[in-house]
């Protein structure tokens, strides 16, 4: 009986281990899964900026979403234009010379420049110091002929005098959807 014991101990402290809770990184980017609304068109902890001449629609979204009870959703309405997503307040707790990965859900439909040949992407550094060329995950390729959710990421190296991390998503043309957004430290 002893032994049936000890092994289970054994087991149960093993599977607590495992358990993704105690495994994961801490995410550094606030309500990057947008189940936390503001308003009825802007998530908790995001803002966004709408460039002259641009028309867009923001809102949330159950029927199409990678995981949790919603994802965000960005319209930008013909001919396009430039709208920047980016989290309200500042990712700050980070160490300068430690490895972090963005790592971010999409699915999209009807990418395009902008009518300024801007290209739609994502954008992570640093401040003060910063990283050139700035790390950039160009949506034009990485979601071209994608029709389903993709998971899209990118690994950089704190400068050592960063005392925060910067993301950006700007967005162009089309629709976008966007779920769990993490920024995590790579161990």
């Amino acid at each position: 009986m002893k032994k049936i014991l000890t092994g289970f101990l054994f087991l149960m402290g093993f599977s607590l281990a495992l358990s993704p809770g105690l495994c994961l990184a801490k995410n550094l980017v606030e309500n990057g899964d947008f189940e936390t609304k503001k308003t009825d068109t802007q998530a908790q902890g995001w803002l966004t900026k709408i460039y002259r001449g641009t028309s867009a629609d923001f809102s949330f979204t159950d029927s199409v979403k990678h995981s949790g009870s919603q994802a965000y959703m960005i319209r930008i309405n013909p001919p396009g234009g430039s709208v920047l997503l980016y989290p309200e307040n500042k990712i700050t707790t980070i160490t300068p010379g430690k490895t972090y990965q963005l790592s971010v859900w999409l699915k999209a439909e009807g990418l395009g420049y902008s009518p300024n040949f801007i290209a739609p992407a994502i954008r992570v550094n640093y401040k003060p110091d910063r990283l050139s060329p700035v790390p950039t995950i160009d949506l034009m390729l990485e979601m071209k002929g994608e029709n389903n959710w993709k998971n899209l990421t990118i690994t950089t190296l704190a400068p050592p005098g960063a005392n925060e991390i910067t993301l950006d998503f700007l967005l162009t043309k089309g629709t976008i959807w966007i779920d769990d957004v993490q920024i995590t430290e790579v161990k």
